[in-house]
């Protein structure tokens, strides 16, 4: 009889210990799957890229946006941020060396700042 409820309790504790494994990978799974799946949504952001004529006058034509401010890159993309007159409305556009242009952001509210005077900062 001894032998029967050792048997038992080492059993249950071993099923126990299979239970949490199994449930940890499942948890871990769950989690590779929420990341992935960030990741895909993120990629497929990215790929908001038009040709670049058709898009400036897309957004002066809807939004009544223009360059305002614009940079050079380090890997040779320009970076262009384009607004409407009274800030409403904006969108930055990169284009990159190859000719593509992508929206990489684009909201509401925008607010011009004063460059400051130099050697003060603030």
């Amino acid at each position: 009889m001894l032998n029967f409820v050792e048997y038992t309790t080492h059993s249950a504790l071993r099923n126990a210990g299979m239970r949490s494994v199994i449930s940890f990978g499942i948890a871990l799974l769950f989690f590779a799957a929420t990341l992935v799946s960030f990741q895909v949504t993120d990629a497929s952001a990215q790929s908001a890229c038009f040709e670049r004529t058709a898009l400036m006058k897309h957004l002066s034509g809807k939004f009544e946006e223009a360059p305002v401010a614009a940079g050079l890159a380090a890997n040779g993309s320009v970076l262009e941020l384009f607004s409407s007159p009274d800030g409403v409305t904006w969108t930055i556009v990169l284009t990159q060396p190859n000719g593509a242009t992508c929206v990489m952001a684009s909201g509401e509210s925008w607010m011009g700042m004063k460059k400051p005077k130099k050697g003060k900062v603030s």
